[in-house]
């Protein structure tokens, strides 16, 4: 049960499981860097949108299942790329009938999550090397500050009922962002260990790039939306539409 599953040695179920987590992992990426890249709001927006929150959710999902099988330390990441996917998806498309109970459990979640990385932090600095599993304590504590960032804006978000205008759009941007971050460095480290690779695509520079490309992007829609305020306001009422 302890083994780490691969393409090349799994069956039945769990070669299933990694083949979805693969495919899903690869459409999240492309999907994703294409709602970036596109009009906000616009079609190709929304669509390139769509994909990349039910591949995010397929991977998030499949990515602890895997975790649970393998045994691993770690079950947690792929649930929480799950959550800010999903909160950022219902910031502009709300559930019907059950939206609170469902934001109330999900933020109860994020706390959970939060605690238990900062827990995860603290053991990994009591460990050889300072990490676990390879993830070293300071990466482990900031990721938890995000989460307890986010639940903390759960929280609020439930208090005042709901939000609008242009804090709509950024908690809506940071959290997809955040998510093709995580998505984005996991595919990078797993390139890093994949044999065969050219060196230029193992490189440091490129991993730096690759992995870190999402968090700059998402600096930059943070500046758009919080100082460009006019030029946003005409577009939220197209995030509304964002199933379609």
């Amino acid at each position: 049960m302890g083994d780490r599953l691969t393409l090349a040695t799994a069956t039945g179920l769990p070669l299933l499981s990694l083949a979805m987590h693969v495919v899903a992992g690869g459409a999240a990426l492309v999907a994703g860097y294409v709602a970036i890249a596109a009009r906000k709001g616009g079609r190709w927006h929304r669509r390139s949108g769509t994909i990349f929150v039910y591949a995010m959710l397929a991977l998030g999902l499949s990515a602890v299942g895997i975790s649970v099988y393998e045994g691993s330390e770690d079950v947690s990441s792929g649930a929480l790329t799950a959550y800010l996917v999903f909160t950022s998806w219902t910031t502009v498309s709300p559930l019907r009938g059950a939206g609170r109970r469902v934001d109330l459990a999900l933020m109860a979640l994020a706390f959970v999550f939060a605690a238990g990385g900062f827990l995860r932090g603290f053991d990994a600095l009591g460990r050889p090397g300072g990490h676990i599993a390879g993830v070293p304590a300071g990466m482990l504590f900031f990721l938890a500050t995000i989460v307890l960032l986010a639940a903390i804006g759960d929280a609020r978000m439930i208090r005042a009922g709901s939000i609008q205008g242009t804090r709509r759009l950024a908690r809506h941007l940071w959290r997809m962002c955040f998510g093709l971050f995580i998505a984005s460095g996991s595919f990078v480290a797993q390139l890093a260990m994949m044999e065969g690779m050219p060196e230029w695509m193992r490189s440091v520079p490129m991993m730096v790039l690759l992995g870190s490309a999402p968090l700059v992007v998402l600096l930059y829609w943070m500046w758009r939306v919080r100082f460009k305020r006019d030029a946003w306001a005409g577009r939220e009422g197209q995030f509304a539409d964002a199933r379609r």
